[in-house]
């Protein structure tokens, strides 16, 4: 049967098909098994109840059972490519030809793809009613995962030429779900005189036929997917964030049907839990956002008295190695543990340059500050040319680890972590330079 009058095109509500194999050969080398799996092969049926990955449309997955072979073995099926007006089905078990089979698709994720898919073929029909809005493509977020929270993944787009307002988002959306309520009935036409010209390149539209999915009174688009037979299947259509790409092209993020269920779900519970730790009240979410922007103020605040205060014990600390080279000492050891160590090590040394540190001769001081105790951070050596190339040298010895470079008066590199035994040596070090 070839694409476009498959069993999954003519009934997308059919769950289980029998159906016969017609052909099977080895993985060829433009499809080979993806790497560390075993072998499979391409098979191809009568027909076939397992939709072919296209137009927009993730491949379904699946399962075929043989009374022939073993009627207790289920071979899974979870990649199945059009190849011109073909449907190949990658198997982990080669079936011969004339082999009468069962296929059975996995309709929880078939649903979940026929709400996203006709649920994008509505928002783009209430879009292009908006100048600037007209969709320039779309796709489809992979299918919900039930264990994993991280519901971006899960998200589907539409790239627009211009990024929508607030109002219009709200507008559309409103727009979106009065007709899923209305219950549109959606039918799917073959007329010979179908628009061709966005089909794919190895289509034979004279050899095939072209889908026109029409969405009754509002849409009329050719496609080759999967879609639900009326608008209340969609469920529910949720808008979500945009997203800037190209110029003035924006994509639109939305999730329809279970997905939107889910993601609302996700967001109830996160918007509960973010409710206790602020004391607020999750019924007022202008409460949990006033919440939030009063801590961040906070946290701004902290953060400033932090440089500030950081700052500060830069200055002292280089006043300390000021004093130690006034008293004789050749070489000086600076250690912080703060999360600005860049900062804190550019603060010192500037202040070192402004004690006059750049005109002494025969010195050095070794600089090193970490995020936290054992972790890693910045390690600079500065001073006397000579001097620096010599305890670069044993640094290196303490350190093996340690990137960076330099020359002349300053070097620096980057330590990935800082053992106790490493920051003695490093102290001892200086102590007898």
């Amino acid at each position: 049967m070839r694409v476009g009058e498959l069993a999954c095109q003519r009934d997308s509500y059919l769950k289980v098909l029998d159906t016969v194999v017609v052909s099977c050969v080895p993985a060829t080398a433009s499809n080979p098994s993806p790497a560390g799996t075993e072998p499979l092969w391409e098979i191809e049926f009568e027909d076939t109840v397992l939709f072919p990955e296209g137009g927009g449309q993730p491949t379904d997955h699946g399962t075929l059972t043989s009374l022939r072979i073993d009627p207790t073995l289920q071979i899974p099926i979870t990649r199945i490519h059009r190849h011109g007006l073909r449907a190949v089905h990658f198997s982990p078990v080669p079936l011969d030809a004339g082999t009468p089979v069962t296929q059975h698709v996995d309709f929880d994720r078939r649903m979940d793809h026929m709400q996203q898919h006709t649920g994008q073929h509505l928002l783009s029909a209430i879009m292009d009613t908006y100048e600037g809005l007209e969709t320039l493509g779309w796709s489809m977020g992979a299918s919900i995962s039930v264990t994993d929270d991280d519901v971006a993944p899960n998200m589907n787009f539409v790239e627009v030429g211009r990024k929508p307002t607030d109002e219009e988002i709200d507008e559309i959306q409103r727009r979106c779900n009065e007709v899923i309520s209305r219950n549109v009935r959606i039918t799917v036409d073959t007329p010979e005189d179908a628009k061709v010209d966005s089909l794919p390149s190895d289509y034979d539209a004279e050899k095939g036929v072209v889908r026109v999915i029409k969405i009754e009174g509002i849409d009329e688009n050719a496609c080759c997917g999967t879609h639900l037979s009326q608008t209340s299947h969609i469920s529910l259509l949720l808008l979500h964030h945009t997203q800037p790409i190209r110029g003035t092209n924006t994509r639109l993020y939305f999730t329809a049907g279970a997905r939107a269920i889910r993601l609302s779900t996700l967001a109830t519970r996160t918007l509960r839990s973010v409710s206790g730790l602020l004391s607020a009240n999750p019924a007022h979410p202008n409460e949990v956002i006033q919440r939030v922007d009063k801590l961040n103020a906070q946290v701004r605040d902290m953060g400033r008295a932090r440089r500030k205060l950081e700052t500060e014990i830069a200055g002292y600390e280089a006043a300390r190695v000021i004093r130690e080279l006034d008293a004789g000492r050749r070489a000086a050891f600076v250690y912080r543990v703060c999360e600005t160590g860049a900062d804190f090590i550019m603060a010192v040394t500037g202040a070192l340059k402004d004690g006059g540190f750049d005109e002494r001769e025969g010195v050095v001081v070794l600089l090193v500050a970490v995020a936290e105790t054992g972790g890693g951070g910045p390690v600079v050596i500065i001073g006397d040319e000579k001097e620096v190339e010599r305890v670069v040298e044993r640094v290196k010895v303490i350190l093996p680890d340690v990137k960076g470079g330099g020359k002349g008066k300053r070097w620096q590199g980057k330590i990935a972590r800082l053992a106790t035994a490493q920051l003695k040596a490093l102290g001892t070090l200086i102590e007898s330079a």
